[in-house]
């Protein structure tokens, strides 16, 4: 075997796929979120040049449906066509999203293109100056909803000093995800295989490292869901079998999801300073375009003007045109408000109806500790034997406080601030 052998695990390009959920108007924003899996890809493909690899694994779902259009299969060519310039073969799955069923125009691709088989595990080898370095063994999605175990057909060879699974599959039973072509660990693990090349799912994650069963995750996240780091992994592996995996990040846009606590605004116009200064620095520590999420919280004297009818549509169209405008750009998707009313206690408590007498129990309660904490052992036993063990993780005082509030919260709904 050589000193190293070194190579590119991606999976999940979804090439052409819309972001879930999400339109822009603005047309500079909007064609570059359609462009945002194009250029994540073809970044995967500058590292794999950059690091002069020795070749590229898709882990299945190159393309976002099965039938692929015109314009992702031409796409892909190009990305290709650059390998083989390199001199990188490239060793593609069929996913989900892009069975081998689905249509496919008449574009041919490059020779360095080995495509796995949907009928059965295939074998290929990476010889490099009549040597064998790597065997890689893989099957294909023939259709969508593919639910046989694959990996029980992995075996390994026994010749080869390197030995890659590629498989689109649920190792482990994800619940987040489709259960196609369901594994396990153990499964995986009696393959005899040196690295597990997975996709299915977006996360990049590390299952276990003996051997080595790694989901690279999609190179550009494609929901509110998706935030994070996305990218690939460069796996490298010694002649000493020692396996080095490094997360290399491409993608062209993050999602972000932001809190902003509202409770010191005492007007709008402080509203949207908070709002502006929370964008700001999610700016400063980008450097990409972000698509952004945000959520008002805590309990604000700007509450009563924030839940006008039309008043929060406005102000996150005019800090969205505001935030598009500058580098990197900020995307403002949706602005929620979860703010609440203050509440004027001492006012509450001198009344004389139900809303009164509920902050009088609430005060006699926290008066006596030991009691509340009995109390709140004694609510939460039913939930503890139903989920085995649970503990709340807020002090007794704390979830009698919010107990407290929310109560008075629909109570007071009709009464006005603070009543």
């Amino acid at each position: 075997m050589r000193d190293r052998v070194t190579f590119v695990h991606t999976a999940d390009l979804h090439l052409d796929a819309p972001f879930s959920g999400l339109s822009a108007d603005d047309s500079r924003i909007g064609r570059e979120l359609a462009e945002a899996t194009y250029e994540a890809f073809r970044r995967v493909v500058s590292v794999c040049i950059e690091r002069a690899v020795d070749f590229l694994v898709i882990a299945g779902d190159a393309y976002n449906s099965a039938d692929k259009s015109l314009r992702a299969q031409l796409r892909f060519r190009t990305e290709m066509l650059r390998l083989a310039e390199a001199g990188i073969d490239v060793y593609l799955a069929h996913g989900n999203h892009d069975p081998a069923s689905g249509w496919s125009a008449s574009v041919g691709l490059p020779a360095n293109v080995h495509t796995f088989p949907t009928d059965r595990v295939e074998r290929f080898e990476v010889v490099r100056d009549g040597e064998l370095v790597a065997a890689l063994y893989g099957r294909s999605f023939a259709r969508k909803a593919e639910t046989e175990n694959f990996a029980l057909g992995y075996r390994r060879d026994g010749a080869e000093p390197l030995a890659i699974g590629v498989l689109h599959a649920n190792v482990g039973g994800n619940t987040d995800y489709d259960p196609y072509a369901p594994a396990s660990l153990a499964d995986l693990r009696a393959a005899g295989l040196d690295y597990w090349a997975l996709g299915h799912i977006h996360k990049q994650d590390v299952l276990v490292r003996d051997p080595w069963v790694a989901y690279a995750g999609s190179p550009q996240g494609l929901s509110p869901k998706e935030t994070g780091e996305h990218g690939c992994l460069v796996v490298s592996v010694s002649a000493g079998g020692t396996v080095q995996v490094e997360p290399v990040p491409t993608a062209p846009i993050a999602w972000i999801q932001l809190e902003v606590d509202a409770t010191q605004a005492g007007s709008v116009d402080e509203i949207r300073q908070l709002l502006d200064d929370a964008c700001e620095g999610a700016r400063a520590l980008a450097t990409q375009g972000l698509v952004a999420r945000v959520r008002l919280t805590g309990r604000s004297h700007a509450h009563g003007e924030l839940a006008r009818p039309g008043l929060l549509e406005q102000l996150a169209e005019e800090l969205r045109a505001e935030q598009a405008s500058r580098s990197p750009w900020l995307w403002l998707d949706r602005l929620d408000d979860a703010t609440a009313r203050i509440i004027d206690l001492d006012a509450v408590r001198a009344g004389s109806d139900f809303a009164a007498e509920t902050v009088r129990v609430a005060d006699t309660l926290q008066a006596d500790a030991t009691a509340l904490d009995a109390l709140v052992d004694e609510l939460a036993a039913p939930v503890g034997t139903t989920l085995g063990g649970y503990k709340p993780s807020l002090s007794s005082a704390q979830l009698l406080e919010q107990a407290r509030d929310a109560a008075l919260d629909l109570l007071l709904a009709e009464g006005g601030e603070g009543r």
